[in-house]
């Protein structure tokens, strides 16, 4: 298990902080990388640390999900592995929702979007161009503000405004006339160095903490 954590200022001894002080049987292992004014702490804990806490929990998944929990409490995420692209559009009158795993494609309906959000909450990260998306779900899956990579908002904190995905388009030279189009290009957008119309930036991975550092 992995979990990361922004810091501003980080403690000389990352050992000593919450959860794991309390967790005295397990031996975590810390990464150090800076990010802008930051320090991501990557701390990462052998699956079989969870094996000496058998005499509390009843086996090593529940005492590992019980760390993750406390450690969530804390600020602390498990570091991200695995993501999905989430769009959205109108279709003769109707919300079409579109969403990419693994480049498997699939496009949702109002009746249909439950199975869109089950499959949401199967991934660490949803990403989106536009946090305006966001708002068609939040109401079945509020989560997904806690959970959403969204590159316009990347893009804006570098270069201090962000492009419509139209304009992107035709820079990149990608069609994007139907859903699927444009779920291939914020697929594209994920590589670095994105091109904009005000230069090219790199955005941090996907994986990188949402939160800003304490």
């Amino acid at each position: 298990m992995k979990v990361q954590k922004l810091f501003r200022n980080l403690p000389q001894d990352p050992a000593s902080l919450e959860p794991f002080s309390d967790w005295q049987e397990i031996s975590p292992t810390f990464e150090k990388l800076p990010i802008g004014d930051c320090t991501l702490l990557v701390a990462s804990i052998r699956d079989e640390d969870f094996d000496k806490l058998l005499h509390i929990f009843q086996s090593r998944e529940e005492a590992m999900g019980a760390f993750l929990s406390v450690a969530m409490e804390h600020g602390w995420e498990e570091v991200p592995q695995t993501y999905c692209i989430y769009h959205a559009q109108e279709t003769n009158g109707k919300l079409i929702a579109g969403l990419s795993i693994e480049g498997q494609r699939n496009t949702y309906e109002q009746t249909t979007v439950e199975q869109m959000v089950q499959a949401m909450a199967r991934v660490h990260r949803v990403v989106v161009y536009s946090s305006d998306l966001l708002t068609y779900i939040k109401d079945i899956y509020p989560e997904v503000d806690q959970k959403a990579y969204v590159i316009a908002r990347e893009i804006a904190k570098r270069l201090g405004k962000a492009p419509e995905l139209e304009e992107l388009a035709k820079i990149y030279g990608m069609p994007i006339e139907s859903l699927e189009e444009k779920l291939n290009l914020i697929e594209k957008l994920l590589e670095n160095p994105l091109r904009t119309p005000y230069g090219e930036v790199n955005l941090p991975p996907f994986s990188y903490p949402l939160a800003e550092c304490e």
